[in-house]
This record gives structure tokens, sequence and C-alpha cells, in this order.
């Protein structure tokens, strides 16, 4: 095509496709990322989760039958596994509602399972001894208490 022969028509044309495809490309890059977030999400969910998963089958296999510098240690571990799977959501590294949804019972039972039952009555006061695990925690019951109604 000689430049001469382009009309005032084709140049429009031309310029409408080259908009309609780089929205194309904008939208399939943004739908990429968000896809990447999610996995990345749900990657360190799997992760901290898995680690709390294994000391929860320590405590039924395990737990009754050790000496208290063991159960300490094991509380330690779990609260703090639980602790920093309670950072990453109540700071926005995960964000997804649904995948934070999914884990508002198994949250709310290790609260009120393990650390009421496994904590002395001045632990379970002191408001410094894992704070984001607090707050997921009352975040976690409002939300189930609302769910009910």
């Amino acid at each position: 095509m000689d430049i001469s022969q382009v009309t005032p028509l084709t140049s429009f044309v031309i310029s409408i496709l080259s908009v309609a495809f780089s929205l194309v490309g904008l939208l399939l890059t943004i739908i990429t990322i968000r896809r990447n977030n999610e996995a990345r999400q749900l990657e360190m969910l799997r992760g901290v989760f898995a680690d709390i998963l294994d000391l929860e089958k320590e405590l039924y296999n395990k737990y009754a039958s050790s000496n208290e510098d063991e159960k300490k240690k094991w509380d330690s571990l779990l609260f703090n596994s639980i602790e920093f799977f309670a950072f990453l959501v109540n700071n926005r590294y995960v964000s997804d509602e649904r995948m934070i949804g999914f884990f508002r019972d198994a949250i709310v039972g290790w609260y009120e399972g393990i650390f009421l039952s496994h904590h002395s009555q001045k632990d379970i006061s002191n408001e410094n001894l894992y704070p984001e695990m607090r707050k997921l925690y009352k975040r976690m019951k409002d939300s189930a208490e609302r769910a009910r109604y």
C-alpha cells in the first residue's frame, strides 16, 4: 500500500484497532496480575497453615504425654505460627476474603479451644502476648456472629 492511498477513514480504522488491541492487552495484564496475586496469597497461607497443622497433629499425638517444658515449647511454636498467620491477614498481605473466611472457624477454635486452655489467666489478660492473633480472633468472632443472623 502506497502512503498516498491511505485515506482518513483507513487511518481512523487503524487508530481504533490499535486502541482496541491496547485495551485487550491491558485487560489481560490486569487479569494476570490479579491471578498471580491470588496464587501468591494462597501459597503463603498454605505454608503457614501446613506448619500449624503439623503442630496440631502433635497436639493429638504427643502433647498429653509431654512434660511441662515440652508443652511450653509446643505452645510457643503453635502460637507463633498462628501469630504470623494473623500478621499476614491483619496487614493485608493476604486480603482475599474467601481465603480468610475459610479459616474463620479454625482461628476461633485455636483461640478458644487451645489458647485459652493452655495459658494462664495472666497470659490471657496480657494484651501484648500474641496481639495479631487476638486482633484476628476478634474480627473472626464478630464475623461468625454476624453470619449467624
